[in-house]
């Protein structure tokens, strides 16, 4: 396959889209190919990486899996991939840096990489070095310098280190990650949810039957009438409960959802608010998902496509998957074939299998 453009539409597609989206450039000052996004392409169920000139840098060579690991993208400087189903890693240039020998690989978090070994967790460095040794049943990635982890199936969270020692002991039911400074965890007692600091103190009592990670300054949680709202860092409430279902705000807004209709209370329909609680994209969507980069998918009868911050459709729903937007290009999925898209909507590259 030539990833450089093939006929007179896709070359105009690729002309309109590099003068529409600056921010597919290098920064300033950036070392030839250091500063440019890679990104994954298939071809024959082979999984390779190109730049946003759709030239092809690392060929198509390793293993497709189309689950959470997927899309394969770069964070400081490697990408997880896949050989004979172990997970390794690859430099910027497609050469392996870490071998594959992983069970579980996930992207590079504050200098540290999550991997699953022998049935456990531990953390690698950028050559693969283990730096926390195996030894958890469930962890999660370095967040503010923590990262919640439970030492066997069943036990009690707690959060640790880079150096793998706890900073907070092992102590609640369930735990996630910090962001902003506060993390959501749920108590061992009564199983409800708080929110502790760095320190490990409970800085928002817990007393909520479900809740979810601040961002934004906002954290969704469930409140009178099992309905659910928000709250601010101090726990006061930012914005009063009324929705079925609600998500972390992202460019300062929220997917809710509420009843399709008067008559049918249970079944959810998807829509968009702002910080004051109010909507600016009504709820008439089946699903949808946070905002990246001023767009946000939505799903519509089974099918995939995006919406701006007007609640304009930029995308027609007609797609089986798609992922956030990466410096101008989206990622789609049409059965096994895998494609890019601009913001536009114009296939870039256009879906092969």
């Amino acid at each position: 396959m030539k990833l450089i453009v093939r006929n007179l539409a896709l070359f105009i597609a690729i002309c309109l889209l590099w003068t529409s989206c600056k921010i597919l450039e290098p920064p300033e000052g950036a070392a030839p190919g250091k500063g440019e996004t890679l990104y994954p392409f298939v071809e024959n169920q082979q999984v390779g990486f190109m730049d946003e000139h759709l030239i092809q840098r690392i060929s198509p060579q390793f293993q497709l899996r189309s689950g959470e690991s997927w899309p394969y993208s770069f964070s400081e400087g490697r990408a997880v991939v896949y050989r004979s189903n172990a997970a390794g890693y690859i430099d910027r240039e497609g050469t392996i840096a870490i071998e594959p020998r992983f069970e579980e690989a996930y992207g590079f978090s504050e200098n540290l990489a999550r991997v699953l070994s022998d049935g456990r967790y531990g953390y690698i460095d950028s050559s693969g070095n283990f730096v926390i040794h195996p030894q958890f049943h469930r962890a999660l990635d370095f967040q503010d310098g923590r990262a919640a982890v439970q030492k066997e199936r069943g036990g009690e969270w707690g959060f640790i280190t880079p150096d793998g020692t706890f900073a907070i002991e092992p102590q609640f039911s369930a735990a996630e990650n910090f962001s902003g400074g506060r993390a959501l965890v749920q108590t061992s007692t009564h199983r409800e949810w708080g929110y502790i600091n760095r320190s490990g103190e409970m800085v928002i009592s817990p007393r909520y039957r479900e809740a979810k990670s601040f961002s934004d300054g906002l954290a969704p949680v469930q409140l009178e009438f099992q309905q659910w709202g928000y709250i601010d860092t101090s726990g006061e409430i930012a914005i009063p409960s009324r929705y079925l279902d609600a998500e972390p705000f992202s460019e300062e807004i929220a997917v809710v959802a509420m009843p399709e209709s008067d008559t049918n209370l249970d079944r959810k329909k998807y829509g968009y608010i702002d910080k004051e609680g109010a909507f600016i994209i009504a709820p008439e969507y089946d699903q949808a998902y946070s905002f990246c980069e001023g767009q946000a998918r939505v799903r519509q009868n089974g099918r995939v496509g995006f919406v701006n911050r007007q609640g304009r459709i930029t995308v027609d729903p007609i797609y089986d998957r798609a992922w956030d937007f990466r410096n101008g290009l989206a990622l789609v999925n049409l059965g096994k074939k895998y494609g890019y898209i601009n913001k536009q909507g114009i296939l870039v590259l256009e879906p092969i299998e």
